[in-house]
């Protein structure tokens, strides 16, 4: 849907994180590239290496890596100097359902790590207008609303938490159904 809503073919598409392409060959995009370190996509390095190295800016980035907190994070700053104006980032996996999916080092196959905290930094943050849509373990929709738009810093209080905390905060997060969070981001297209 963002990437019909962000020039369709046209738009300028970032995946980070591949695995077997299930996603990145559904994209409808003849501008897109997909960032896995070790398959999927078109650039066979790490997300780090990726944006150290990366000038392109992008209308629609998908963040799907690697699970852990410190990783995710430093991928959505990158991603939002990476973004286009009224661009659009998308996060898999920031709602686990037990502290089994939760748990980094991973533990078993469905995964979610700890993302989550970043979800609570991008809840309280100023600069981003943030959504997370209760499908698929939790797809967290971000759009800045300015320019040099950031991330509120919560890495002193959160980096020992666990999954724990995550439940007893849940209400802290903006989690809105799938048509809710359709209609929001619709409401940007309005």
């Amino acid at each position: 849907m963002l990437v019909s809503l962000n020039g369709g073919i046209y738009c300028k598409y970032l995946e980070i994180g591949c695995g077997i392409n299930t996603l990145f060959d559904s994209v409808f995009s003849n501008k897109k590239v997909g960032v896995d370190p070790a398959a999927g996509g078109t650039n066979r390095e790490t997300s780090d290496e990726f944006f150290a190295s990366n000038s392109e800016k992008f209308d629609v980035i998908f963040i799907d890596g690697l699970h852990e907190y410190e990783q995710v994070r430093r991928d959505a700053i990158n991603a939002l100097k990476s973004l286009n104006e009224n661009g659009w980032i998308a996060f898999h996996d920031l709602l686990p359902r037990n502290w089994k999916e939760h748990h980094v080092p991973r533990l078993q196959q469905a995964w979610t790590g700890d993302c989550w905290k970043l979800a609570i930094e991008l809840a309280k943050s100023d600069d981003v207008d943030f959504k997370i849509l209760n499908i698929d373990h939790g797809v967290g929709v971000l759009r800045p609303k300015k320019k040099d738009a950031g991330v509120i810093d919560m890495r002193s209080e959160l980096n020992e938490e666990g999954y724990g905390y995550f439940v007893d905060n849940l209400d802290v997060l903006p989690i809105v159904d799938w048509l809710e969070g359709v209609d929001w981001i619709l409401s940007y297209n309005r």
